[in-house]
């Protein structure tokens, strides 16, 4: 083997081994539980389930109502860093559909989105 080959196999190794000293293994998670909607809106808390990082979490609350109607509003809540819970209102006016629910039955959060800043 020539010593260029050598050198650059060496270099290739090391390269490996920088990269793989900077990956993540403390992933900011979080998960989202929402109440009961009511006049002033949903009240939706925000749990830290992993990581310590400041982060944004989005989401979209599909609310069902009892005539097989669907409400469905998004919102973000921003969590700083050491943060571990935190709580978010989504008001009535940003629910679209509203004309189609007669009285709201359940809800699910649905495309929980974490970003971390």
């Amino acid at each position: 083997m020539k010593l260029h080959t050598i050198a650059l196999a060496v270099a290739l190794a090391t390269a490996g081994l920088a990269l793989s000293a900077c990956t993540v293994s403390d992933l900011d998670a979080a998960r989202v539980d929402c109440g009961t909607p009511g006049p002033h809106g949903v009240d939706c808390q925000v749990q830290r389930t992993g990581g310590s990082g400041s982060f944004e979490a989005c989401w979209d609350l599909v609310i069902a109502c009892q005539n097989g109607g669907e409400m469905t509003g998004s919102t973000c809540h921003g969590m700083a860093a050491g943060e571990t819970a935190g709580s978010e209102n989504m008001p009535v006016a940003g629910f679209s559909n509203q004309d189609t629910c007669d009285v709201p039955a359940s809800g699910k959060v649905e495309r929980l989105k974490i970003t971390s800043r």
